[in-house]
């Protein structure tokens, strides 16, 4: 795994970065950002692996490379299983995660019960994430969003305690 210096920060183009508004279509297909998709491209890889998720007191869904979720899951395993916490996070994130290939057109089909779970209509937000990126119904991202500007307005030094 590489090291990030201060000579190849600026050169990491392996991350999602940004939000994009995208549509569902009645089956659940939705293309993925084209900057994720080349994301994916330059790490050679065709699929993401989504799966349940809350932040800030909401639902969404999680999403990571393939490479990346094989990364964490490599980490989780280094775990005692008999951990209470271990399992409740296979309960709740493992369970329900899945792998979504990219097809031809550049789409990925999110599964019915996770498009219930995130509270899916027809509209839906990317956003990226540090260890990968989240997909949110637009209503709940926008409510969000707001949350968090609020804050920061309320509170310009809000992340001066964020160790960079």
């Amino acid at each position: 795994m590489a090291v990030a210096t201060n000579e190849n920060i600026g050169n990491d183009t392996s991350s999602f970065k940004g939000s994009f508004e995208h549509l569902l279509d009645d089956k659940g297909r939705v293309s993925l950002p084209a900057d994720f998709r080349q994301v994916l491209f330059q790490k050679k890889i065709n699929s993401v692996v989504i799966t349940n998720f809350i932040s800030d007191g909401a639902r969404c869904l999680d999403g990571f490379a393939l490479d990346d979720w094989k990364i964490f899951e490599a980490k989780l395993k280094s775990k005692s299983r008999f951990d209470p916490q271990i399992r409740k996070l296979e309960n709740f994130y493992l369970a329900r995660a899945i792998e979504c290939s990219v097809d031809n057109a550049g789409r990925i089909n999110i599964p019915q019960q996770l498009r219930t779970y995130a509270g899916f209509e027809k509209k839906i937000v990317f956003t990226a994430a540090l260890h990968g990126f989240r997909i949110w119904d637009s209503r709940v991202w926008e409510l969000i969003f707001r949350e968090s500007e609020t804050a920061l307005l309320e509170n310009p030094a809000l992340f001066n305690t964020v160790d960079l």
